[in-house]
């Protein structure tokens, strides 16, 4: 799968992910550190990524605003940092998680989903 990891998840999260046989980048790869959440999101459109963030609030309206204008939308998958890792590996068990939900999900509906 093709995933755009949203800057509060740690970027070492990509390398695991490709290494898992996924194409994987972060926003920071992606040169949107610090970008608006419409830019981010355009972005994963545009590259037919599926966004992954902690970002619940905003990215669940944002779906929601696009999914009613009938505007070109994406999967994304929300993810708890605090479910996976109290003490390092976080970016190893999120890649985990991330490509077994992949496995079970093989075609994800645009919209939301939680691994």
């Amino acid at each position: 799968m093709r995933w755009l990891l949203d800057e509060m998840l740690p970027a070492a999260t990509c390398r695991e992910l490709d290494r898992r046989g996924h194409d994987a980048v972060s926003v920071y790869d992606a040169g949107l550190g610090g970008a608006t959440d419409d830019d981010v999101f355009d972005f994963a459109v545009r590259e037919e990524r599926i966004l992954v963030t902690e970002n619940f609030a905003d990215y669940a309206l944002l779906v929601e605003r696009r999914l009613t204008r009938s505007e070109p939308c994406v999967p994304v998958v929300f993810v708890r940092k605090s479910d996976l890792a109290r003490r390092g590996g976080l970016a190893t068990r999120l890649a985990k998680r991330l490509h077994d939900w992949a496995a079970a999900s093989p075609d994800p509906y645009v919209g939301l989903h939680w691994p």
